[in-house]
């Protein structure tokens, strides 16, 4: 069975109700007429009431089609909320009910109230006939990133002479989402990291060393770092010469979106949405130029990683999903301490030249910095999102990465 059942009955109706009866004996031994009809007109009217309460109970039908709307802040669409009366009933008239939560506001005619619990309650009239079906379509504006669900779906039926009511309250789960992505804010300098070439030649990557791939050697050039000095060549052919390492591609971008434990207090809510705003940009950015990324964040989600993490991919299908996924982040969720994100972020980048970009907390702490100086060493590249409530901007994590911006 779809709905939950109350029927209540106003105060003076239920008084005729109870007395009717004596109203009804009273009239018959006394032969008063009207007070005879009277008692026969109020059993009459509750029995109505009965029918048509039990009536509705079995008569309306709720249609389940699931309902999934995605769309960005400011943008509109509808949603519908269709009954069908498979029953004898004439009509069923009353007040169509629902909640939902702030990411949409609901345009038109009718009521709209914010309740205890933060979520705002609409209601919508409705008349349903035999063997019909009505359908209600709610416009509705995206406002702000996140999700909601429409909920609490109830309809107060009425009887015609307003006697009585009923309220029948779903009692699944309305199969209707509304997703709000996050709005893309612009981040200044990614374009370079798109663009980096020589002359008129642009790759869609950075080239860079790999130095767990040794070429050989070559004689020694001034500006050679002291580091890349091969000794033992040098030692051998009487002039200083100078390591040639493999050049590595970097295959792919990874976001990594870092919130503290206390970040209720240290964040306002502005700051995590513009950050939200800026990830989503880069994604974007990544998703248009054909660059495969992946995202990390310290949320805690069910899964092998224990924690927020989309893998490497890259078109709109993979973008579509990483859009959702940011705007269902919530200050509420239980997050995972960022020491414990990196060392798994470093045991996944085994292998591989990492180029990853921060958003959040920076991490600058001695552990956090022995690895990213280690990802530095085996080729990889790391920057971080500097933003202000004016603009957003890359910037390179260490000194010797400045050139690469």
């Amino acid at each position: 069975m779809q709905w939950n059942s109350e029927v209540w009955i106003k105060s003076i109706f239920r008084a005729l109700v109870i007395f009717s009866p004596l109203i009804l004996l009273i009239g018959f031994y006394r032969n008063i007429s009207f007070l005879f009809l009277l008692g026969l007109a109020i059993i009459f009217l509750y029995g109505t009431v009965l029918l048509q309460s039990r009536s509705a109970l079995n008569d309306i039908v709720l249609d389940t089609t699931k309902q999934v709307h995605r769309l960005f802040p400011g943008d509109t669409d509808q949603f519908h909320v269709k009954l069908l009366h498979n029953g004898r009933w004439p009509s069923y008239r009353g007040e169509l009910i629902f909640t939902h939560r702030a990411p949409i506001e609901v345009i038109g005619n009718g009521e709209s109230n914010h309740t205890a619990k933060g979520r705002i309650e609409v209601k919508r009239h409705f008349a349903l006939y035999r063997q019909t079906a009505f359908t209600q379509t709610v416009p509705f504006t995206a406002t702000r990133r996140g999700t909601t669900r429409i909920s609490n779906l109830t309809l107060q039926v009425q009887d015609p002479l307003s006697l009585s009511g009923q309220a029948l309250a779903y009692t699944g789960i309305f199969p209707t989402e509304i997703v709000v992505y996050p709005r893309p804010l612009p981040v200044q300098r990614i374009e370079h990291l798109f663009s980096q070439g020589s002359g008129e030649a642009v790759r869609p990557f950075a080239l860079f060393e790999n130095v767990s791939l040794p070429a050989g050697n070559r004689d020694y050039s001034p500006g050679d770092p002291f580091h890349k000095i091969h000794w033992k060549a040098t030692a051998r052919s009487g002039s200083l010469q100078t390591k040639v390492f493999e050049k590595t591609v970097v295959f792919h971008w990874t976001f990594v979106y870092t919130i503290l434990p206390d970040h209720k207090e240290m964040r306002s809510s502005e700051d995590m949405e513009n950050e939200i705003s800026h990830l989503a940009f880069m994604c974007q950015f990544a998703a248009e130029k054909g660059i495969p990324f992946e995202v990390f964040i310290n949320f805690k989600v069910p899964g092998p990683m224990g924690m927020y993490h989309v893998p490497t991919g890259s078109g709109p299908i993979h973008l579509s999903s990483i859009l959702e996924g940011l705007a269902r982040i919530d200050r509420s969720n239980v997050i995972v301490k960022p020491q414990i994100m990196w060392n798994k972020m470093d045991r996944n980048f085994v292998g591989t030249s990492p180029f990853v970009i921060f958003l959040g907390h920076i991490p600058t702490d001695p552990n956090s910095q022995i690895l990213i100086k280690k990802w530095s060493k085996s080729g990889g590249r790391t920057y971080y999102v500097e933003h202000n409530e004016e603009h957003a901007i890359l910037m390179p994590y260490l000194s010797s990465e400045v050139a690469s911006c």
